[in-house]
């Protein structure tokens, strides 16, 4: 069954997500001016004076690294340690005088209420980086982002999430392992320092069990989808039988997916190569999207295929009575590449 949508002069009018039978018009809403008032800044050829200010902005940056609990030094903070990689062991890593690139421990807060699995607290916190801010920042709203990691330590960031989803599932009580990361205030992340999350529960979660029913019904959808996103140039990139592509019926106005369509189950039991092409993948979307606030998670159960939602938090006047607004230009803007 081909994905639900209708064109008009040749381009795409709306299309359904075949999961939730949203609707994505493409509309020229993007067109619009914005009555509000911007405030005047400083023109780019008149840098601030950082020889006055400077000291006192970098002080308040150090002060900053002090107070946070994933920050170097300040390890006793969090609970106790369960995953670290050290720096020498990640070729092409940032240079760093830390003495872990990539550490993880249990969440303080669960996710899962403990008493759902087993009594024990199923929800961790993987840091990505012992970095706060971005090389040379000088300002608070300079952090480090994921896209600025390097490739190698991306990967091994994902290996280390699939290692704590080891460390979940050991629980008899864990029925299923979500890795989903928030980027940004607005996405709803709490911390601004560079981590993501691996949180078990008792069942599994409930878009996965909606995806999973889908897919009994139709096992051919998600080949569908993709030829529907070839048709439409929305394809970004091809390798080792796994696919990012822009999604136009995602939850947000810039949202992407991942999908390796022949690797069915839990993450944890998948190729490491395999894993590593689909780490790839997810660094390039996030490429994408560089600094802006934005979520992924990844999906993975019996029955469904390995996948990625990721989603910018931008825009949210396009979801208007739980349809979505997209320019009706979009698939001429984008530059699809297959490698």
């Amino acid at each position: 069954m081909a994905v639900e949508h209708r064109k008009a002069d040749g381009r795409l009018v709306w299309v359904r997500n075949p999961f939730t039978g949203a609707v994505t018009y493409f509309t020229e809403i993007h067109r619009k001016q914005s009555g509000f008032q911007r405030r005047a800044t400083a023109p780019a050829s008149q840098p601030p004076d950082w020889d006055a200010a400077g000291a006192d902005r970098l002080a308040e940056l150090d002060a900053a690294r002090r107070d946070c609990p994933f920050c170097p030094g300040n390890e006793e903070q969090t609970t106790a340690e369960i995953l670290r990689v050290a720096p020498h062991v990640v070729e092409g890593c940032t240079p760093t005088e830390s003495p872990w690139l990539i550490r993880a421990f249990t969440n303080l807060f669960p996710r899962i209420p403990e008493v759902c699995t087993g009594g024990r607290n199923e929800s961790y916190v993987v840091v990505e980086d012992p970095r706060h801010f971005a090389d040379g920042a000088r300002h608070h709203d300079e952090l480090l982002y994921t896209a600025l990691l390097p490739l190698s330590q991306f990967r091994a960031v994902l290996r280390a999430d699939v290692a704590v989803a080891r460390i979940a599932y050991s629980n008899p009580a864990v029925q299923a392992v979500l890795i989903r990361k928030n980027q940004g205030r607005e996405s709803g992340a709490s911390q601004p320092h560079l981590h993501n999350q691996v949180i078990g529960a008792d069942q599994l979660f409930p878009p996965l069990a909606q995806e999973r029913l889908c897919l009994a019904q139709q096992p051919r959808l998600w080949r569908d989808i993709l030829a529907f996103v070839a048709d439409e140039g929305f394809l970004i990139a091809e390798r080792d039988g796994c696919f990012l592509y822009f999604c136009p019926f995602g939850l947000f106005p810039r949202s992407y997916e991942i999908v390796c369509p022949d690797v069915d189950g839990r993450l944890t039991d998948v190729p490491q190569p395999i894993v590593d092409t689909f780490a790839a993948l997810l660094h390039e979307a996030l490429g994408l999207l560089g600094p802006l606030p934005l979520d992924y998670e990844i999906h993975d159960a019996e029955g469904i295929p390995l996948h990625a939602h990721i989603c910018a938090r931008h825009y949210p006047y396009s979801n208007i009575g739980g349809t979505l607004n997209l320019p009706s230009d979009l698939s001429v803007t984008l530059r699809p590449r297959r490698s």
